[in-house]
């Protein structure tokens, strides 16, 4: 049937039959009973130095038996019962296979045609702008024919862009709704991916094209230069408040699996288990910021001002830390060495942060065992060494005695820690919260102890408004 499907698809077709031993089969029935749909519209045309009438036939086919000659879908121009000319329609849908498993053929029939075919019937003697006039109404009518189908794939896109926007609002500042946005997509660029990237292109163009007419306008000196301005001031407006919006989004994204991750329960015996899926969260294990840029950790759940620290290590050996520590394999669970300008920063009052975390609901701690004396003693230790240096040994800065330091323990308030909080310093608790804490002059520390859960509530607390701002609940 592929091989005579150009005949199958004009009226005038051929009788054509199989046979073997055992039975006859006549194609043209067969095709007739694999055609999904079709249909024919008509449309009328100047060629031949008059008005022509034409007629196109339209099938939506099992893919397996489209000719599949170059693309698979094709618009056939015949004549006196012959396909004469051949055209890709894969570029005009926007598709290969329709829903996966169809493919569009339609003949177009004319009187017109028949006159002007050449003997061989290999061509037609119709100018070359004739038949791109054919061809050419001949695509509207496709895209009549297969509504339905581009329809669906229009209402899958649109779905993508929607997605794509609430995921990633900078995409906001393009013109136009989600399905006029759709509209602009070649009905190919169906997956995720895809529409991403064109929708980048989209954004890229219409910024370049905002910037260059403000630009053409300055040069020219034209009139509306002030108006070019505004309406350019504007749109980066747009676009600046997009990308915001993105970023407080990512924010709300991270918040709710961290509050997830609350729920989490090993499914081992391994202790640390459910404290290492928390910490990986709000920074990955093992790693640096040689490893990570600002942008891949989530320290601001925290606190706000470790999203902009240079420097950080975790879950690192104090030997890859500072210089010649007492203790080299202990591993601090989150140090951070430096702020803003990163290694040029000579300031020797600016903090150094450790963040420890334990694993929710131990309650087993001791005056010799517990959270407080083990960054002390990180403290201690990176205070003898008096160097910070990054993972391959290059000094980052100077740790003295008068060196700041902030300490955040993330665990469980229980009984135990209480007594510890009690026995080791003068602990003050927070207003509204379950959070704890102290400066500790002998060591130069300030100590804030937090459970995961007044971490979580702090960070949605700080976050509030910009929520609110953009539409989301909190």
């Amino acid at each position: 049937m592929a091989h005579f499907i150009s005949y199958f698809i004009n009226i005038s077709h051929p009788k054509i039959t199989v046979c073997d031993v055992d039975a006859e089969i006549d194609l043209f029935e067969a095709f007739s009973e694999s055609v999904e749909r079709d249909a024919d519209y008509r449309f009328t045309l100047s060629a031949s130095g008059g008005s022509e009438d034409f007629v196109c036939h339209c099938f939506l086919l099992p893919k397996a038996i489209s000719d599949d000659e170059r693309s698979t879908n094709a618009l056939y121009l015949g004549a006196n019962g012959r396909a004469v000319k051949r055209f890709d329609m894969d570029g005009v849908i926007g598709l290969k296979a329709i829903d996966s498993k169809f493919a569009f053929l339609g003949y177009i029939e004319s009187a017109a045609l028949d006159e002007s075919v050449n003997d061989t019937r290999t061509d037609f003697s119709l100018s070359e702008d004739e038949i791109e006039s054919i061809v050419d109404q001949a695509k509207e009518r496709v895209k009549e024919f297969l509504a339905p189908e581009l329809a669906e794939i229009r209402e899958k896109q649109t779905g993508i862009v929607s997605a794509l926007r609430i995921e990633h609002p900078r995409f906001l500042s393009i013109q136009g709704t989600d399905a006029e946005v759709a509209e602009t997509l070649h009905y190919g660029t169906n997956r995720k991916e895809d529409i991403f990237v064109e929708m980048s292109r989209q954004s890229l163009r219409q910024y370049e094209r905002r910037k260059n007419a403000f630009k053409r306008s300055i040069e020219k000196k034209l009139p509306d230069v002030e108006a070019k301005a505004k309406e350019y001031v504007a749109e980066l407006k747009q676009e600046s408040v997009s990308s915001l919006a993105e970023y407080v989004m990512k924010r709300k994204l991270v918040l709710d699996v961290f509050e997830e991750s609350l729920k989490f329960k090993p499914n081992t015996d391994q202790d640390s288990e459910y404290e290492d899926v928390l910490h990986d969260i709000i920074c990955p294990l093992k790693s640096t910021s040689s490893d990570l840029d600002y942008d891949d950790h989530n320290l601001w759940i925290v606190d706000d001002r470790l999203a902009f620290y240079s420097y950080f290590n975790s879950d690192t050996r104090m030997e890859k830390q500072v210089s010649d520590p007492t203790h080299p394999k202990d591993r601090p669970d989150v140090s951070i060495f430096d702020l803003g300008l990163g290694f040029e920063n000579e300031d020797k009052s600016s903090p150094i942060t450790i963040v420890e975390f334990k694993r929710p609901k131990i309650d087993n701690y001791t005056l010799e065992k517990n959270p407080i004396t083990q960054v002390r003693k990180y403290v201690e230790d990176m205070r003898k060494s008096g160097e910070a240096i990054k993972y391959d040994g290059t000094p980052i800065r100077s740790i003295e005695e008068t060196t700041p330091f902030m300490c955040h323990i993330i665990a469980d308030i229980t009984p135990k820690l209480r007594d510890v909080m009690k026995a080791l310093g003068n602990f003050h608790r927070k207003a509204g919260s379950n959070t704890y804490y102290s400066w500790d002059a002998s060591y130069s520390i300030f100590i804030e102890v937090s459970s995961f859960k007044d971490v979580l509530e702090s960070a949605k607390s700080r976050n509030r408004a910009f929520f609110e701002r953009i539409g989301i609940s909190v």
